[in-house]
């Protein structure tokens, strides 16, 4: 049997990469991940994907800023 994404979710994040508003999204679903990956490069938006165990994955638009510390990565003093 095939499985479906929310319609709801689908549109809600489209929104918010289309107003451009930061996207941090932790997902285990893998078809979720897929299509949250497709639509930020479809769209040229940077995005990192990090790989937090079994797999779950953190898919941000938050470059600049280490995920655990959440200090900014690129510090020039």
């Amino acid at each position: 049997m095939a499985t479906v994404l929310n319609p709801n979710w689908c549109n809600r994040l489209k929104e918010s990469i289309n107003s451009g508003q930061a996207i941090d999204i932790t997902i285990s679903y893998n078809k979720a991940a897929q299509w949250l990956i497709s639509e930020l490069s479809s769209r040229d938006k940077p995005f990192r994907v990090y790989s937090l165990g079994a797999g779950v994955k953190r898919i941000t638009t938050d470059t600049d800023i280490c995920p655990c510390c959440k200090m900014p990565l690129n510090t020039k003093e």
